[in-house]
């Protein structure tokens, strides 16, 4: 007669009988689950202040691209400026011309 072993699964809490000989799952036993009571009323409410905090979430980040878009539009106009002010007029020099 072969021999049963029962081990609870770490990560679901089920209780499994397993074969040895076999090596295969002969009895599966789910786990008793405790129903909680839920206050709609409280559900409600975190629902409420989730989709609140996802929406200022939101608001942060717009605001954080809007001033973004700025902030490289004034240093790319800096940029331009100082290579005006320092154009001596003369091409850079290319590979190709050095031939």
């Amino acid at each position: 007669m072969t021999e049963k072993l029962n081990v609870t699964c770490p990560h679901c809490r089920s209780a499994l009988k397993i074969d040895t000989e076999a090596g295969v799952v002969v009895d599966h036993k789910p786990p008793a689950r405790l129903s909680e009571k839920v206050d709609f009323n409280d559900r409600l409410k975190q629902l409420e202040s989730e989709k609140n905090r996802a929406a200022d979430v939101m608001a942060e980040a717009m605001r954080k691209e809007k001033s973004k878009d700025r902030l490289l539009g004034d240093r790319f106009r800096e940029l331009l400026d100082d290579a005006k002010k320092n154009d001596d007029g003369s091409r850079p020099i290319k590979d190709i011309d050095l031939d």
